[in-house]
This record gives C-alpha cells, structure tokens and sequence, in this order.
C-alpha cells in the first residue's frame, strides 16, 4: 500500500519543512539504505510552504514519515500543522 500524506501549515516555513523532509528521508536511507529508500519516499513541497505531500510507498517511507511527523512536531508544535492521509492500492 502506498499512502499519501497532505501537511497544512498555518505559517510556513519551506525551507524549514524542506529540511526537516531531507533529515527525515536522510534517517530513513541510514537503516534500510540509499536505493530502498529512494524507491519508497518521494514528496512535493510548493514555493511557500502550503502545502506538503509525503508519499510513502513502503518500510523506509513509513519509517520516514514517522521521523518527519516528529520534526515538522518538534519546529511548528503539535497545534501547527495539519495532516490528512490517503491510502492507495499499488499494483504490481
């Protein structure tokens, strides 16, 4: 399953949440590697911030999205940004 991960943020912050996604994509290519990771993860990020998507296709998207919902908690606080999930069946 492939699921797809829409962050709002009330004030943002593009290069702080490009950051902390490059951190959190980083994290995951240190446990599962550079190639895993890279099939699993991918995430679009608009000019001023609003909106994020997080696109996680597997263990190191899971694992990189886990590490990124508490970066994006730990720079905004709980209270500032929103996320919305969709899941997708991936055909093989």
């Amino acid at each position: 399953m492939s699921e797809r991960v829409k962050f709002q943020f009330p004030e943002p912050d593009p290069e702080g949440a490009e950051d902390d996604i490059g951190l959190a994509i980083f994290t995951a290519e240190c446990i599962y590697g550079r190639p895993q990771t890279r099939l699993e993860v991918a995430y679009w990020l608009t000019s001023d911030g609003r909106p994020a998507v997080f696109d996680n296709r597997g263990p190191a998207g899971e694992s990189a999205l886990r590490v990124l919902i508490g970066l994006f908690g730990a720079r905004f606080g709980e209270a500032g940004f929103q996320m919305e999930s969709a899941q997708f069946g991936v055909a093989v």
